[in-house]
């Protein structure tokens, strides 16, 4: 039961997906007078539904996507049953057609830019560097930084192109480009200097990914928990407060803090607690060859604005961004540097990252995998491929291209072009979920015997 409802967040977050897209085809056709025969979550037999008017909206046994059928669609006048009313989907004027066919993918996206937007209108919990211009607080020794010669202190203005970064674009695109070389404006003591940088590729799961080794600079240190009994419990430490100084010294990154923390001595630490700032001493005890204090930091911040124009620039940034590193990604997939087996998910690979999302930040990250999701569906739906919608809306050009020479598309060859697309999609389905399959039986191998025992 429990690997079953480990599962439930990704039914519930496809099933809203495909109910979004599916009703954007709805309602605009709805609205400029479509006949729509039936609405379905799902495809094949019908399990469950109802009839309210012309349409029946039903919920059918493969849930894997989901469709609207208008009346008058090619298939039923390739059989001779078009009534040829002016409700049916070929009767309709081809600009009512077009918008009829770009609506489900135009609401995919529109609810990737929704999420971000709400979710910072109501406030959320962020990486405390996802919004923070790039000041370098550590570069690590023998790094591929300190090769580039980038240093301490060092702001970030741009990179390949991008101006005025967060370290949340810049390491986006670090991670999509291991091995490849970044050139860097960087601003140091009030000169710009430009440094190439070549990042270093480093294995994580099946892929590879670019690394820098830079840790951002830190204004604070947060407080979420105090262990009870610990030098920092003792002291006076309370989860909410920031350690804004150590020894004299403002805080500038982790690694200068866990330096002072292995002198094992007293520290005076300068602790911010709403308005008031305090002095705290405290001595760290040794635990596992390392000196602590006994408080598990907060590497988050509260993320929110009540401007709607600044809530839709942070969307359209976000998706935007989202966007961009996508383009980067299918380049590689193109040009051979990434494997499309190890790089595309199926519908069970996308379960898999969907449970594992749930459970490591709940239902406030899967909303926003769905955002992702989203996107990329809507994204994915507009290619020109034949059965997907921008397959229609490449029909719908050719037509209106046919007609300034006085030609007409012929049903035969509709037929054709859906066909080749039914099968290619087919095919593509077909990869994709033998893949996730070969990757669940690889990834379940490489697990220890004890852990194979309790799979099972």
């Amino acid at each position: 039961m429990s690997l079953i409802l480990s599962y439930l967040p990704f039914v519930i977050i496809l099933c809203a997906m495909i109910i979004i897209h599916e009703f954007g085809h709805f309602i605009v056709a709805k609205l400029l007078g479509f006949a729509v025969e039936t609405f379905s979550v799902g495809f094949g037999p019908r399990l469950v539904g109802f009839r309210k008017g012309e349409t029946d909206y039903r919920i059918a046994a493969i849930p894997l996507g989901g469709y609207v059928k208008f009346r008058g669609e090619n298939l039923e006048l390739l059989q001779g049953k078009s009534e040829g009313s002016v409700d049916e989907f070929l009767s309709q004027p081809k600009w009512k057609r077009f918008l009829v066919a770009v609506a489900g993918p135009v609401f995919n996206i529109g609810t990737a830019l929704l999420i971000p937007t709400v979710a910072i209108l109501i406030g959320f919990q962020d990486s405390i560097y996802s919004s923070q211009q790039i000041v370098i607080g550590e570069v690590k020794p023998g790094s591929v930084a300190a090769q580039a010669g980038l240093q301490k202190g060092d702001r970030i203005r741009a990179y390949n192109g991008t101006k005025n970064p967060t370290w949340e674009d810049f390491l986006g695109d670090v991670s999509v480009r291991p091995n490849e070389e970044m050139m860097l404006t960087v601003e140091r003591q009030g000169q710009l200097l430009r440094l190439p940088i070549r990042t270093r590729a480093e294995v994580r799961g099946n892929e590879q990914i670019g690394v820098v080794d830079l840790e951002p600079s830190l204004d604070y240190i947060g407080v979420t928990q105090v262990t009870a009994n610990s030098p920092a419990a003792r002291a006076g430490l309370q989860a909410g407060d920031k350690i804004v100084g150590v020894n004299g010294s403002p805080i500038t990154g982790w690694t200068q803090f866990k330096q002072a923390l292995q002198e094992g001595r007293e520290l005076a630490l300068a602790v911010q607690r709403g308005n008031q700032t305090l002095e705290i001493k405290a001595t760290p005890e040794k635990q596992d060859n390392d000196y602590r204090l006994g408080f598990i930091r907060s590497n988050t911040t509260l993320v929110k604005t009540s401007s709607p124009a600044t809530a839709l620039k942070f969307g359209w940034d976000y998706n935007w961004r989202i966007m961009r590193l996508t383009g980067v990604f299918f380049k590689q997939l193109l040009n051979g540097q990434r494997s499309v087996r190890t790089a595309v998910a199926g519908p069970i690979g996308i379960a898999q990252a969907t449970s594992e999302t749930y459970r490591a930040g709940g239902w406030g990250s899967t909303i926003q995998l769905m955002g992702l999701l989203s996107l990329n569906l809507g994204i994915f739906n507009l290619l020109p491929i034949p059965v997907l919608d921008g397959g229609v809306i490449l029909l719908i050009i050719i037509e209106a291209l046919l007609a300034l020479f006085g030609l007409t598309l012929t049903m035969s060859m509709r037929e054709r072009f859906q066909q080749v697309g039914f099968v290619v999609l087919m095919l593509f389905m077909g990869f994709v979920i033998v893949n996730d399959i070969v990757r669940l039986g690889e990834g379940f191998l490489k697990q220890p015997p004890q852990a194979q025992q309790q799979n099972k």
